[in-house]
């Protein structure tokens, strides 16, 4: 249960190291390259297979981590666009939601237990995720008409389950637990590299500048990121809890953690949406747990 607390208390400090990225001005993408960069360095660090990291394209598995990093980056940019153009909270309920996802596979192909308790839990949970995600319509960012804005959120939802479901997958079928601070790794060099290519990009051709506070904003938010992931790989390992249970338990720790500190840094107000949403997850723990 340490590992899945540590998960929830570093997904939770991400959201409010992004909260203060306006505020310094860091540029998004690149904040991104060097909070990869960060985590990338990191898993070498931790790495405890005794296999050097060069040795990952000969693995098995590797083509998942060439998938896996490359949604990593282009979900995570996904999900900043659709805060820009559509609404803050549009992009957390699509992005959170997509719980669903892996919990239906660990379901159907690992054979995680359904019986009605978890199945009530589970629709609690995605409930208080929706109703604690949500916002103040005053609060949300004006939205383009069009299929985009049904589109974009879509992509989000699944981009984002698809990255649990792999993580878990990796878990379950491919690697050992020996080999998850390499995987990880090797995720986040695939990630790192995309990035690099898009950074150089735009500053050989929009002439765009590295800015000294993107680089430090990234530092700071790659070690609670890799540690996040880490950590969650770690609890899935245990086997304490079956991953269709901790994956609820997680999103909704994350968005507790993250509202309480939202209320007690950033002073936000929370509406009565957000607090039903907060007590209603507190008993899709419970029945979670007691399935």
């Amino acid at each position: 249960m340490i590992f899945l607390l540590l998960s929830i208390l570093c997904n939770s400090l991400l959201f409010i190291i992004l909260k203060y990225f306006g505020r310094f001005k860091v540029n998004t993408l690149q904040a991104l390259v060097f909070n990869y960069i960060t985590a990338f360095s990191l898993g070498v660090m931790t790495n405890d297979s005794g296999i050097p990291f060069t040795t990952l394209p000969q693995m098995p598995w590797f083509w998942l981590i060439l998938v896996t990093g490359t949604l990593f980056i282009i979900v995570f940019l996904l999900i900043a666009k659709t805060a820009q153009e559509i609404g803050v909270s549009v992009a957390t309920v699509a992005n959170k939601m997509s719980v669903i996802i892996p919990v239906t596979i660990a379901v159907l192909f690992y054979h995680n237990s359904c019986g009605p308790l978890k199945i009530l839990g589970i629709g609690l949970a995605l409930t208080a995720l929706l109703l604690t995600s949500l916002k103040e319509k005053g609060a949300a960012a004006s939205s383009p008409r069009g299929l985009w804005m049904f589109f974009l959120p879509l992509i989000v939802f699944i981009g984002s389950g698809v990255i649990d479901a792999l993580v878990n997958f990796a878990q379950e079928r491919l690697i050992t637990k020996e080999y998850s601070s390499l995987f990880l790794a090797g995720c986040f060099a695939v990630a790192g590299c995309i990035g690099i290519v898009t950074v150089a990009f735009r500053y050989l051709i929009k002439k765009e500048k590295i800015v000294l506070q993107s680089v430090i904003a990234g530092i700071v938010l790659g070690v609670p990121n890799y540690i996040s992931i880490h950590c969650m790989m770690k609890a899935l390992n245990s086997k304490v809890l079956e991953s269709s249970v901790l994956y609820p338990i997680n999103n909704m720790g994350i968005v507790l953690l993250s509202t309480a500190g939202a209320v007690l840094i950033f002073k936000e107000k929370l509406s009565w949406k957000n607090t039903v949403g907060i007590l209603i997850s507190v008993v899709a723990i419970l029945l979670i747990a007691r399935s």
